[in-house]
C-alpha cells in the first residue's frame, strides 16, 4: 500500500490535465464531425440525410455541423451574439419600410456572408454570384470556407498562404494572404468574455485586411484600379488623433487616448504585446502608426445591416437606424439586440465620425 497509493495518486495527477475545447488539439475527435455509416443503435445518425452525407459529415453539409455546436456559442442565436464575426441570424431577417413616401427594405440576403447551412435556412447568396470584387463562387461558400475545421495554428483556424485552402468544388481555392493576427475572446459570444464591448473584445494586430482580399481583391486599394477606402494603411497623425479625441456627436474632443478605444470601431493595434495584454480591460486607442481595416467597419459573419456593416451606414442619425420597431418584419428583440448594448446619444450620427469627425457644428436631431 505504502507504494501502490502514491503510484495511484500520480497516475490521477497525470491523466488530469487542462481540459481543452474541442478544436484546442488540432484535429478534433473525428466523430464529433463525421461519421462512418449514419448509422447508430438502429437509427440514422442525421435522419434528414438517411442516404448519408458528402464527406460522411454528420449533420448535413460543413455549416449545418458547424452550427450544431456554434449556434449555441452565437453564431446563430437569434441575434444575440455579440461577438466580433456576429450573429448569422441577421440573414434571415428582411425589413421593408416606406421612405418619403417610396418603399425601402433592408434584405437579409444583404446582411452578410451567406453560408449555405439549409438545417438553419440558411441558402446560397440569391443576388451575388461571386465574392465582390472577387471569384470565389457564391454556390461553395460555407463555414469551412474560411475557417479549417481540422486545425491550425492561426487566428480562429483561418485558413492562410501556407498549406491547403478551403475545399472548393472538390478542389482546394488558393489563398494568397497569410492568416491575421488578433488576441481573441471566448467563442461564446451570447454571454461572459466573448460578448464585444470598449472594454473587452478581440485586440487585432496585423493582416486583416489582406486576408480578406484572398476572396475580395478589387475592393482594396492595394490590389485594386478603383477608388476606395484604404485599407491596411497607417492611421496616420490627424485621423488617430481625432479617433482618440472623439467620444459622441455632442463630445467630438474630450476623450483622451487611455480610453478612446470603441468597440464598433476597432482598428489593428500593430505594436500590441499580447504577452503583456490583458484583452479584459484594454481601452486604449490608436497610434500613428496603427491601421484602418476591413473589420473596421464590417462584421466578419453577418449584421442587422447592408453589407454586413457595424452601424446603418444609410442613416445620418444611429437613432433612425434600421431595424425599426415600425418595419415590417422587425421585433422588439431585434432593435434591442442590434446596437450589442451599446447606448448612444441622441443626436449620434454615423460612427463614421469616429475617424473623420465631420458631424462639428451640424444640425442635432
Amino acid at each position: 500500500m505504502k507504494i501502490l497509493v502514491p503510484i495511484a495518486v500520480l497516475a490521477v495527477i497525470l491523466y488530469a490535465g487542462p481540459v481543452m475545447a474541442f478544436h484546442d488539439g488540432g484535429v478534433a475527435e473525428c466523430a464529433g464531425c463525421h461519421t462512418m455509416h449514419n448509422s447508430q443503435d438502429g437509427a440514422p445518425v442525421d435522419a434528414a440525410h438517411p442516404q448519408g452525407n458528402a464527406y460522411l459529415l454528420n449533420n448535413g453539409n460543413s455549416s449545418d455541423t458547424c452550427l450544431r455546436c456554434h449556434a449555441a456559442y452565437g453564431q446563430f442565436a437569434g441575434g444575440t451574439g455579440y461577438g466580433a464575426g456576429g450573429d448569422f441570424y441577421w440573414l434571415t431577417k428582411t425589413y421593408t419600410w416606406t421612405s418619403h413616401g417610396n418603399p425601402a427594405s433592408s434584405e437579409g440576403d444583404s446582411h452578410g456572408h451567406n453560408i449555405i447551412a439549409p438545417a438553419y435556412s440558411l441558402t446560397q447568396d440569391v443576388t451575388l454570384t461571386e465574392a465582390p470584387g472577387g471569384d470565389f463562387e457564391s454556390q461553395y461558400l460555407t463555414c469551412t470556407s474560411c475557417h479549417d475545421p481540422h486545425g491550425n495554428q492561426n487566428f480562429r483556424l483561418l485558413y492562410g498562404s501556407a498549406g491547403s485552402g478551403p475545399i472548393y468544388g472538390g478542389v482546394r481555392y488558393s489563398f494568397g494572404a497569410d492568416a491575421p493576427v488578433a488576441f481573441g475572446q471566448s467563442r461564446r459570444t451570447v454571454s461572459g468574455s466573448g460578448v464585444e464591448t470598449d472594454l473587452l473584445h478581440t485586440v487585432y494586430k496585423t493582416g486583416f485586411s489582406a486576408w480578406c482580399g484572398n476572396c475580395h481583391p478589387d475592393m482594396h486599394a492595394a490590389t485594386s484600379l478603383n477608388i476606395v477606402h484604404p485599407t491596411g494603411v497607417n492611421l496616420g497623425s490627424t485621423v488617430a488623433a481625432v479617433y482618440n479625441a472623439y467620444v459622441s456627436s455632442d463630445n467630438t474632443t474630450g476623450g483622451v487616448h487611455e480610453t478612446a478605444y470603441m468597440g464598433l470601431v476597432p482598428y489593428e493595434d500593430v505594436d500590441a504585446n499580447f504577452a503583456a495584454l490583458d484583452s479584459t480591460n484594454y481601452e486604449y486607442g490608436p497610434e500613428t502608426n496603427d491601421r484602418v481595416m476591413c473589420a473596421t467597419c464590417h462584421r466578419a459573419h453577418a449584421s442587422p445591416f447592408p453589407d454586413a456593416t457595424r452601424w446603418d451606414m444609410a442613416e445620418t442619425f444611429l437613432a433612425d437606424s434600421h431595424p425599426m420597431l415600425t418595419d415590417g418584419g422587425a421585433t422588439q428583440d431585434d432593435i434591442d439586440n442590434m446596437y450589442y448594448n451599446y447606448v448612444f446619444v441622441q443626436n449620434q450620427r454615423s460612427l463614421c465620425n469616429k475617424c473623420h469627425v465631420k458631424d462639428a457644428g451640424d444640425a442635432p436631431y
